[in-house]
């Protein structure tokens, strides 16, 4: 990068609010506490149930990750968006989410306990119905608590969002840990604990300040109606990390394979939350800023820059998963799991692309329409699925898995730096 260049983006970056960079900065660090907590999980787990434990875990938390967006209705999202915009009925509108979601995390929670049996039988759980219990009461708490936790972002009380979230994501999956004997009680009290943090979070949210401005406030059914449009995207995102380990589980049963292509991900996932809380911290901004007529094209040019900054900073830490991985796998899962080697290797590469598009998304969620985003990421799920099938017949399946994951982020990171910089330039 030029020298020019250098400084103008120096200069922009510390044209940034105060208030911006300091709640991404708290965020980060919670983030970094829970994604810390969740890598103990993965030492604990591994030590408590061994290679067996450990491919449950991964499943159950695989099973979570994938169910939750469709659960959520796009409720996530559309609070983001559509809270800042409200004066009169944020608490309201806060509230009438989490019972939608409530109901519906029960219809759900009901009809898969019914047919657990089964289920275990299609993902190679050992457990049965116990072990799809378990993970349906994760999945009920999960869903609870998101939905809270995007009305606390969506509303910008950050100091409550992170304190909901360090005590539902990071401390009480310790407690639960701590006085669970199996990994399904395990499961169960994280799931029960997480729920009952996300119905007080809720009861927080505070009301917006008037305005001189009249305006229509957007309704639940506003909400629902965009996150239904945004669902699939929802959907899609995360089995972009959760399919490569379903694949293996499916193609590999009872194997712990399905494990190391699980602790890959979370690699990932790692280095891609550094920018993933971009989204919670700036979009509500961003939305309140482009329902407004004008704005600074300084923040647009810095919005411009952002994604391929992203990137350039994940691959540091990347390269040096890439460099260290046998220490790395050694340490936290211990000498047994030396086959997840060279899947690491090869998966982590993933979180370069991808971290360019977490640094775009709040820019594409909050100027583009719901459907066009949800095709972007049903197109490069697509482009998984096949990429992972071609390369079945070049790689073992958990490398072939990865490789699946590299060749969908890869299209997913340069598609969004492209539309990024399309949607900017038409609003300005």
């Amino acid at each position: 990068m030029p020298a020019g260049e250098r400084l103008r983006l120096r200069a922009l970056l510390r044209s940034v609010p105060a208030a911006v960079r300091r709640d991404y900065v708290a965020t980060l660090v919670v983030q970094w506490f829970v994604l810390g907590v969740g890598l103990l999980l993965f030492h604990l787990v591994a030590r408590r149930g061994s290679v067996t434990g450990f491919a449950y875990y991964q499943i159950a938390r695989g099973t979570v990750s994938t169910l939750q967006p469709i659960l959520l209705l796009g409720l996530g999202v559309g609070l983001h968006r559509y809270l800042p915009r409200t004066e009169h009925t944020t608490r309201r509108l806060a509230q009438q989410a989490l019972a939608v979601e409530a109901v519906l995390v029960t219809a759900v929670g009901l009809a898969g306990m019914a047919t657990g049996d089964g289920i275990a039988a299609l993902l190679g759980l050992p457990g049965g119905r116990p072990a799809v219990t378990a993970a349906l009461i994760m999945l009920a708490g999960n869903c609870l608590c998101t939905v809270s936790l995007a009305a606390l972002r969506g509303n910008q009380q950050i100091i409550d969002a992170n304190l909901t979230m360090v005590l539902s994501f990071g401390l009480f999956p310790l407690f639960a840990f701590a006085v669970a004997d199996r990994i399904e009680d395990f499961l169960i009290i994280q799931g029960v604990g997480t729920a009952v943090v996300g119905v007080w979070a809720t009861w927080v949210v505070r009301r917006q300040p008037a305005t001189a401005e009249k305006t229509t406030e957007p309704d639940v059914k506003t909400l629902i109606g965009y996150g239904v449009r945004r669902m699939p995207g929802e959907f899609a995102l995360p089995v972009l990390y959760t399919f490569p380990t379903f694949a293996v589980a499916v193609l590999m049963p009872g194997e712990p394979e399905a494990g190391y292509v699980g602790f890959t991900t979370s690699a990932v996932t790692l280095i891609c939350s550094v920018f993933a809380i971009l989204t919670p911290v700036l979009m509500p901004r961003l939305s309140r800023l482009f329902n407004r007529p004008g704005d600074d094209p300084d923040i647009r040019r810095l919005l411009t820059a952002l994604p391929l900054l992203a990137g350039a900073l994940a691959a540091v830490p990347a390269g040096l998963i890439l460099l260290f991985a046998p220490a790395l796998v050694r340490g936290f899962l211990g000498p047994e799991f030396a086959g997840a080697v060279p899947v690491l290797r090869l998966g982590v590469l993933a979180a370069i692309p991808l971290a360019m598009f977490y640094a775009a998304r709040p820019i594409l969620d909050t100027l583009l329409d719901a459907k066009f985003m949800s095709r972007l990421l049903l197109a490069c799920l697509v482009l998984e699925i096949l990429a992972t099938v071609i390369a079945e017949s070049l790689l073992t399946v958990p490398q072939a898995a990865v490789a699946g994951l590299l060749a969908a982020g890869t299209a997913l990171g340069l598609d969004a730096v492209g539309l990024a910089g399309y949607a900017l330039r038409r609003r300005g």
